[in-house]
Formats: structure tokens, sequence, C-alpha cells
């Protein structure tokens, strides 16, 4: 432990690391989003009106779209946050921690992304609470839906900024307030100024960024500490349960239940399955998506295997590198704690280089995901809850409402941050993902492909999913149930809901059926 020590010492002090790393990491950073500031204002032509601000022309292609399916997915939870659950919990965080990433979003791509492109080229949807009140012909689950999202991805920002905000701090030793100021900036400039279509080409940067700079992080940690072997000792050597895949001695109930019980490992794969099928800003990736062909899809799917692949579960690696590099150490540090895994492992194994790449790995990941959230948001509202119900509004009005939505969505999370930040980033986020996913895999997945599904069964399954995630949330805090049986209780809860009401009440007519399953007989 005493190398363990040494290595630690040496980031105690953390404007001695803001002098060493601070200015190369600012100069990466600055560049990427210098880069994504003039993407914004390359896309500002085809944003000037209102349906295209929100979600383009339907007309962007496999590589961009993949590359932006796998930022959204990624977000700061899997550049920042997989780390840390690995360097707390050891192997048995893997579960959580990427394992089943990429059977996750696959899903997303091949079952959700072409109804939605078909939903927004052929009846105009413009977001995805649009799509749901077109496929329910209900101004109610249109409205209902985009509160739902609102509610739900304002938490999930949270953890954005979080993870801008820790890989800033780690580097450059600033306060919280600047760090955080300086995500919110650049993201609300390039927004603003290239809407969906600026916004999907800074997120395909930033995924390539974010994909590069994990893959590469994950080898280097591991060369460093000696490879797998030398990994496992040192780990066993500190503690040996933190080569447990189950860890018996932690709680059956909280967070914990995540890494201690085989109802919380297995609930992990549901969690992944259902929440980048049910994400709304993953899902909202597909709407400015021109129609692909089966070579398209396959390019998009590569594009998604190379930033959501092996970068991923190298990123989990990467968080035990951390751990048999400093020890428990880094958890005495408040607010980061074990999120500081990462960058301080970049520090000492990759020196400025390397830390540089990471440092704009993260920020690409946590700007991507907070823009497409603030972006759904923004039009949640102005498209789904005022335009639905005053349709005579003009549309210069609701393109200007749109963009102070984007300023008031960036400032709501911010503010939660800065006042009380999350004490792990990835269990945080996992709240928010139980309960978005848990909600929209019926509501938009099942939707598009089973023709009986009503208004009724949506709505019961919305309702469900707001109160029995926040219900149950304070259930798991409190130590009483475990997270992986809260994901059970929603996921099969808004289930029952969704499939009972549909079948208690009438679907739509025929006519209408047929025109949204391809004109066939219902």
């Amino acid at each position: 432990m005493n190398d363990t020590n040494v290595l630690f010492s040496q980031f105690q002090s953390l404007p001695v690391t803001g002098v060493a790393y601070g200015l190369w990491a600012t100069l990466g950073v600055g560049v990427m989003l210098l880069v994504c500031i003039m993407l914004g204002f390359f896309s500002r032509k085809q944003s000037k009106s209102f349906e295209s601000f929100l979600s383009g022309h339907n007309d962007i292609g496999p590589v961009v779209t993949g590359l932006a399916l796998g930022a959204t997915w990624l977000s700061g939870w899997a550049t920042l946050g997989m780390m840390g659950v690995t360097y707390q919990f050891g192997w048995s965080g893997m579960w959580f921690a990427g394992m089943w990433t990429i059977i996750g979003v696959m899903p997303c791509l091949f079952f959700t992304g072409e109804k939605m492109q078909m939903y927004a080229q052929k009846f105009g949807a413009r977001t995805v609470s649009d799509a749901l009140g077109i496929r329910f012909d209900s101004k109610v689950v249109q409205s209902l839906s985009a509160l739902v999202m609102i509610f739900f991805m304002i938490l999930y920002a949270v953890g954005q900024f979080k993870a801008g905000a820790t890989i800033w701090y780690s580097v450059t030793g600033l306060q919280p307030i600047w760090c955080l100021l300086l995500s919110g900036v650049i993201v609300f400039i390039y927004m603003i100024v290239g809407g969906y279509t600026g916004t999907q080409w800074s997120l395909a940067l930033q995924g390539g960024l974010l994909g590069i700079a994990c893959f590469i992080l994950g080898l280097v940690a591991l060369h460093y500490v000696g490879g797998p072997s030398a990994l496992n000792l040192k780990l066993a050597a500190e503690n040996p349960v933190l080569l447990d895949l189950v860890r018996r001695d932690l709680p059956t109930v909280g967070n914990a239940q995540l890494f201690s019980s085989p109802v919380g490992i297995v609930s992990t794969l549901f969690i992944f399955l259902t929440m980048a099928t049910g994400f709304p800003h993953n899902v909202a990736r597909f709407l400015g998506m021109r129609k692909l062909s089966k070579k398209d899809y396959m390019l998009i799917t590569l594009m998604v295997f190379l930033v959501a692949g092996p970068p991923i579960f190298l990123n989990a690696i990467t968080g035990l590198c951390s751990r048999a590099v400093f020890g428990p150490h880094l958890l005495n540090i408040n607010p980061w704690k074990a999120d500081l895994a990462a960058p301080y492992i970049a520090m000492v194994a990759g020196g400025k280089p390397l830390t540089t790449l990471y440092v704009v790995g993260v920020f690409a990941a946590a700007l991507s995901t907070l823009s497409s959230m603030v972006m759904v948001m923004a039009g949640n509202v102005t498209r789904d809850i005022i335009h639905i119900w005053r349709p005579q509004m003009s549309h210069d009005i609701l393109l200007k409402l749109t963009k102070v939505f984007i300023g008031i969505f960036l400032l709501i999370p911010f503010y939660w941050t800065f006042k009380n930040p999350p004490a792990l980033l990835a269990v945080f986020m996992g709240f928010a993902s139980i309960g978005l996913g848990g909600i929209f895999i019926y509501c938009t997945a099942v939707s598009f492909y089973w023709k009986r599904a009503t208004s009724t069964g949506a709505i019961l399954c919305m309702v469900y999913g707001v109160v029995s995630t926040l219900g149950g949330s304070l259930f798991v805090t409190r130590g009483k149930i475990g997270m992986g049986t809260l994901e059970f209780i929603v996921l099969g809860g808004c289930g029952i809901l969704y499939f009972a009401g549909s079948m208690l009440t009438k679907p739509l007519p025929e006519e209408k059926l047929k025109k949204l399953f391809g004109g066939k007989n219902v």
C-alpha cells in the first residue's frame, strides 16, 4: 500500500494538479467546443423554422445518426460514472457498469429507429411525444408523456452536469460553480444557434471523441497496473471481496442490491434493455434521419458498436485499475468521491496527452446527452403542451419560446447539481433510468408494434411509472427495498397496467390503424 499512498499524494493538492494538467485540458476542450459551435452556425440555415429547429429535414445519414445515438446513450454515466461504480464495488460493479450496455442499445436501433423515422417522415412528428400523440390519436397522451419525460430528464441532466464539473475540477481545481457554468453556457450557444441539426452533428463529433478516449484509457490503465493478473492481485491484496462477482458482504437492500444479490444483478439487464429503447433523447436521434437502406443499417450498427461496445467494457476495467492504484482514498474527496477514479488514473497512467483526450471525451459525453435531453424537454413544452392546445399560436413565437426553455432546462439541473450533487453518479441516474425505461418501453416501442394498445393503457402506465419510481426510490434510499427490486416493481407494474388498460378499452378505428401500421389488416 505504500506505493498507492505515494501515488495518491501526488493528487491530494488539487491546485498542483491544475497547474500540471489544466492548461492542456483547457486547450483540448476549447478546440472541441469551438468545433461544436461552428457546427451550430453551419446548421443555422436549416433551423430557421419552428419545425426544422425541432427535428431538422429528415436528411441525416447513418454515420452521423449512429455516432449521435452512441453519444446520447453513453453520457457522463458511461464515461465517468461507470468507472466510479467498479472503483467502489470491484468486479461486482461490472453488472451495472457496462456488461449489458451494447445489448441494451441495439433494440433501440432495430426496433424503434425505423418506426420513429417513419412517424417523422410520413406523419410529420417533430418530437417523441408528438409521435405518441399520433399513435394514440390523443392530445392527453402527447402532453402527459411530455411532462413525464421532462420530470425524469431533469434528474438525468443533473448527472451530466456533475460529470462535466467533476472532470474539469479534477484537472484544474476550479470551484464547482465555474465548472458547471462552463458546461451550461457552451451547450446553450450551439443549441440555440443550430437547433436539432446542429445538435445532431455536434453529438456525432462528441460520440467519436468519447469512444476513442474511453478505449485508449482502458488499455493504458490496464497496462499501467501490469495486465489482468496483476490487476486482480492488487485488488485482492487490498480486499479480496473486490474480486467477487456477487458481493455477499454488502446489504441486499438499497443501492447495494445491484451488486450483492441475484435479484439486483438480473435487474441490471432489464434496466439497460428498457432504458435504451425507452429513453426519449435516444429515440429522438431518429427523427431527423433519412430513410435508410439495408446497407445504411449495417453502417449505423457499426457506428453504435464502435462507440458503445469495447470502450464501455474498458470503462469498467478503468475503474478497477484506479482502485488498484489509489486504494479507497478517493472516497474521501467530497463531493466527487468515486467519480474521480477515471481522471486520476488517466493522470498517473497516461500523463498530459491521455488526460487531455479523456477530459475532452468526458466533456463530449456529458454535453452530448445534456444537449439532447434539453432539446427534447424544450420541444416537449412548446410542441407537445403549448402548440397542441393552442395551434393558432405563431410558429415564430413558438421558436423563440423553445430557445427560452432551452435556457430554463439548463438552469434547473445546473442549480440542483451546484446545491446538492449526487454522491455516486451512476446510481443516482439509475433511478431516472428505471422510470423512463419502465414507462416508455411500453408506450413507445411496444405501441409501435401492438395494434391493440390504447391511450388508456398508455396513461395508466405513465401515471403508475412516475408514482412507483418516486415512492420506490424513497424506500430504496431508506434501505427498505433494493434498487433491483424497484426495477421489477416499476417495469412489471407498468406492463400490467399498460396491457390491462389497453385490453379493457377500445383501440383506434381500423382505418387509422391501417395508416399507422402500413395498411395491413387489423
